[in-house]
């Protein structure tokens, strides 16, 4: 299994890094296209830190653990509160990629994919940041998230102490108030107050970082190279997301279709919608194929 993680990964990384490496080398005779920015005030940060909190609240009917969760829905609601739908999904999807192969096991996991998605799709979204600058930052945002995870983990330990003394007591209120109150409580300060303040804290920090290493937005171009990092720095990201995940399909015959199809889509832009399609009708013809010579 382990070599199998490594196959994907290496391979999905070395396509990437070809890529970006390529599309770097070649002379810039024009400005890089620039998204707009959104506007990321008291109200939207809000609305933002309302959206995460939910994700971990127990009062969501387990739509926050299993949808809300996941950048791709976050990004499209952080895009509607910030009055671009259509750039926060892409936003969102992006950085969904380098959480493919998140597994949460046993209480843990290695990083925050809500706090990344929405977090990190606002703060792209009011910085003008391009889909592989987003990723970039939303990584390890990601990866900030465990800390408020393990506190509550940790700290809503004391709450069941309590509730067990309530029930030793045959107060079956008390259990009521330990078990939902102060756990709550506890969410919705580690939640909504550190989101709202990096959101508006931190808009503005990235706004001025991107533009001073970026020299199409009026930077200096001896930090040019600081942002091609973040640039190759997202692109592998999103090859580890995707490598992990190939963890589940990754064989010998699926190789080749990976290898073909992202060559394809890569060199001539062609629409993924179509090339999903080919895919599919490839895939159907793989396995009729394949059950046929199983019942020779």
């Amino acid at each position: 299994m382990k070599r199998r993680i490594a196959t994907g990964v290496a391979i999905v990384t070395a396509l990437f890094l070809v890529q970006q490496l390529t599309a770097l080398a070649a002379p810039s005779t024009a400005p890089a296209p620039q998204a707009a920015k959104a506007q990321l005030g008291l109200i939207q940060a809000v609305l933002v830190a309302l959206g995460y909190w939910f994700t971990s609240s127990a009062f969501n009917a387990n739509m926050g653990f299993n949808i809300m969760r996941w950048p791709i829905i976050a990004g499209t609601i952080v895009g509607i509160i910030m009055g671009d739908m259509g750039r926060g999904i892409l936003l969102g999807a992006s950085i969904n990629l380098v959480f493919l192969g998140v597994i949460s096991a046993g209480g843990s996991s290695p990083a925050d994919p809500a706090l990344a998605g929405w977090l990190g799709t606002a703060l792209a979204m009011s910085a003008g940041l391009s889909e592989k600058e987003a990723i970039a930052i939303a990584a390890p945002i990601g990866v900030i998230g465990l800390f408020g995870f393990f506190s509550r983990m940790s700290v809503d330990v004391a709450f069941v102490h309590r509730a067990d003394a309530e029930a030793e007591k045959g107060n079956i209120k008390g259990v009521v108030f330990n078990n939902v109150v102060p756990g709550q409580i506890y969410v919705f300060l580690t939640t909504f107050i550190p989101v709202v303040v990096l959101a508006l804290a931190g808009s503005a920090a990235l706004d001025a970082l991107f533009t001073a290493i970026d020299p199409f937005r009026g930077g200096s171009a001896d930090w040019r190279w600081l942002r091609d990092w973040f640039i190759i720095a997202g692109s592998v990201l999103v090859a580890v997301g995707i490598g992990l995940n190939l963890n589940l399909i990754l064989t010998p015959a699926m190789i080749p279709y990976m290898l073909i199809f992202f060559t394809v889509a890569a060199l001539t832009k062609a629409n993924i919608i179509a090339l999903a399609v080919i895919a599919a009708g490839l895939a159907v013809m793989h396995v009729t194929l394949f059950r046929r010579r199983q019942n020779v």
